[in-house]
């Protein structure tokens, strides 16, 4: 029998956590996760349930620096910014706006294409052998604009699409009444899209594979890591709040918008902020939804669900520790009732979540620049639970000193960094 490659520690019980746990185990490794509240609510829980993979393009897409004052200005816009929050949002903000220059914006776009070309086939394989592939739909994906002039305005990211290698369909009004009959007038024309699925419910998918990791022998702790044990120049144990030493050999940081706190310990600094999500899921809309939509226009989505419809979108930065504005999510449920003629948005149970957002959209994922036993897998903004997988996978190749089948480099924690920048 072959020896076991050793002993991993993975710190962080969100779906990108938990898929390190699950390609870690899966090579060999004795896992212990690490995380102050494993069975708690978290980004995976709540989210819209996508594997969006044609959602390759970036965040910061040239000319949004002209939209940035408004985004201080509307509360209630797809993308806002609380004013008291601007002066710790500023490192993030000046990378962010770098980032959306065009020869930047289409690198960016051509790295998540390579990063998410298997994130389909890791997730089969995760749900597989944890016996949980009766929770995704493979139906594809829809984007609907409200007019042709609308389709037209975003040709340009959908050619960048293609040329990576992403299936785009048009759709006429006609297609899409087809497709959808519960889209009323006001979705006129769009895409459709083959590379997209969606979980039935990302709740379950994360009880489901917790317990799964858990019947597999990785062990489940619940606590804070407050501090690492060095020898020899590199980390070799987490010591707890609980006053508990895990040694390891290799360690994995995946704990979403906390993540660069961690990171900072080893030296590796990162402008990480926290994307706040809304949502709201219907358990009785009155209609019969079949297939997941994007709005392209108003940039919300509704995903069915198990559990019901449900309607989210629109970003906000307002830090870890500012209460909820749920006026968003009233907002989006208003912008759907102009979609679904018919929906019924009583009962609705309102959601936010801390998606970990990087400035450039690419999560983070690689070694420390100091300590080669150190891995991150966080950053990953709205694409959490598409590239969960596909990180989970590359984490256990960094581990076990195999070659990725992705180029890293643009996924480098350093690469905000001056020197990193002038090399």
């Amino acid at each position: 029998m072959a020896e076991a490659p050793g002993r991993a520690c993975v710190i962080g019980a969100g779906i990108v956590g938990l898929n390190c746990a699950f390609w870690l185990r899966r090579a060999g490794y004795a896992v212990t996760v690490i995380d102050r509240d494993p069975e708690g609510d978290r980004a995976s829980h709540g989210n819209a349930g996508a594997i969006a993979v044609a959602e390759i393009l970036p965040i910061p897409e040239p000319g949004i620096a002209k939209k940035v004052p408004g985004y201080l200005f509307d509360p209630l816009g797809p993308l806002s910014i609380r004013i008291r929050h601007l002066p710790w949002l500023w490192p993030y903000l000046r990378n962010f706006l770098a980032a959306a220059r065009p020869a930047r914006y289409r690198a960016g776009a051509a790295a998540m294409a390579g990063l998410l070309q298997t994130a389909m086939d890791d997730h089969a394989t995760m749900l597989a052998e944890a016996s949980l592939s009766h929770l995704i739909a493979r139906r594809g994906g829809l984007f609907v604009y409200r007019s042709e002039a609308a389709r037209q305005a975003a040709a340009e990211g959908w050619a960048i699409r293609r040329e990576l290698g992403i299936h785009a369909e048009p759709m006429d009004r006609a297609a899409i009444a087809a497709l959808e009959p519960a889209l009323g007038p006001e979705a006129q024309c769009g895409y459709y899209t083959e590379d997209w699925a969606h979980y039935r419910d990302p709740k379950e998918l994360c009880d489901g594979l917790l317990d799964y990791l858990r019947r597999s022998g990785v062990e489940i702790i619940a606590a804070e890591v407050v501090d690492f044990e060095m020898k020899e120049g590199r980390p070799t144990a987490a010591i707890t709040s609980r006053e508990s030493r895990r040694p390891f050999d290799q360690l994995v940081v995946a704990c979403g918008a906390w993540s660069h706190k961690l990171s900072a310990r080893f030296g590796d600094f990162f402008p990480l902020e926290t994307e706040r999500g809304y949502n709201t899921t219907i358990p009785d809309p009155g209609l019969d939804v079949g297939i997941m939509t994007s709005f392209a226009e108003d940039h919300f989505v509704m995903t069915p669900m198990a559990v019901g419809l449900r309607i989210g979108g629109a970003a906000e930065f307002a830090g870890l520790k500012a209460p909820p504005d749920y006026r968003r999510s009233r907002a989006l449920l208003a912008l759907a009732k102009r979609y679904l003629p018919g929906l019924r948005t009583d009962g609705g149970r309102e959601w936010m979540g801390h998606r970990p957002s990087t400035p450039d959209s690419l999560p983070v994922i690689g070694p420390s620049a100091r300590f080669p036993n150190v891995h991150y897998a966080f950053g990953h903004g709205h694409l959490g639970l598409t590239g969960s997988a596909t990180t989970g996978r590359l984490v256990a190749d960094l581990a076990l000193g195999r070659e990725p089948n992705v180029d890293l480099g643009p996924f480098r924690i350093t690469r905000f960094n001056a020197d990193d920048r002038a090399a």
